[in-house]
């Protein structure tokens, strides 16, 4: 099957399922009660990721099944498809994961940011101008309210992000504790946040904003 088709499938087909009303509970109501999907783990070495990006011409998109393919000029805006999950887990229907593939994190991966499908042409537009931001690591739980609050605040803010779970994701609390012990910062809980280097335990909104934005 020609690329091009695939990616339509895969992009479009659960937007089929959401609105065809094949049942009592597919209206908006169900749509908004459903929890959004998690990130997905970006990295240059994944072979089961679709990548799509903006292409030479207004309004037209391209695509590519490695990050090596993705030009580089392309790359500070990327709609990512993660193929190992079914559309419904990655919620195809309402979310697309839009990410910064510039410059990785030290562990290899690269910031994201949870866009609504709406806005995705937007998206993949608004950051190509800009300058690379500050790379952000959070460092979360599953459990963790406040995780999910701060995560929350910075897909709104547009700030790409990657999530690094310390229970599920391998390395991550040693990670987190070789940081914070290198800056001196003493970490009792989650989330964690790492923007560029600078470790900021707890989540104030405004001080986190600002360490990211520079101001």
């Amino acid at each position: 099957m020609p690329l091009r088709a695939l990616l339509a499938m895969l992009l479009w087909g659960a937007v089929g399922l959401a609105t065809c009303g094949c049942g009592q509970d597919a209206g908006p109501q169900a749509a908004d009660a459903a929890p959004a999907p998690s990130l997905t783990r970006v990295t240059a070495d994944r072979a089961d990721l679709l990548f799509r990006y903006a292409g030479a011409e207004a309004g037209s998109f391209e695509s590519a099944t490695t990050l090596d393919a993705v030009p580089a000029d392309k790359r500070a805006s990327v709609q990512v498809v993660d193929l190992s999950l079914a559309p419904e887990a990655r919620g195809a229907g309402r979310y697309v994961q839009v990410f910064d593939l510039r410059t990785p994190a030290p562990d290899g991966s690269y910031p994201g940011k949870l866009v609504p499908r709406g806005a995705l042409e937007e998206a993949l537009a608004a950051q190509t101008a800009r300058p690379a931001q500050k790379p952000v690591i959070v460092y979360s739980a599953a459990w963790c309210g406040i995780c999910r609050k701060a995560m929350a605040m910075l897909d709104r803010e547009g700030i790409a992000y990657v999530d690094r779970d310390i229970e599920k994701d391998p390395g991550a609390d040693a990670e987190l504790k070789a940081k914070a012990a290198k800056a001196g910062v003493q970490v009792s809980g989650v989330p964690v946040f790492d923007v560029g280097g600078r470790i900021l335990p707890g989540y104030d909104e405004g001080s986190l904003l600002r360490a990211i934005r520079g101001t």
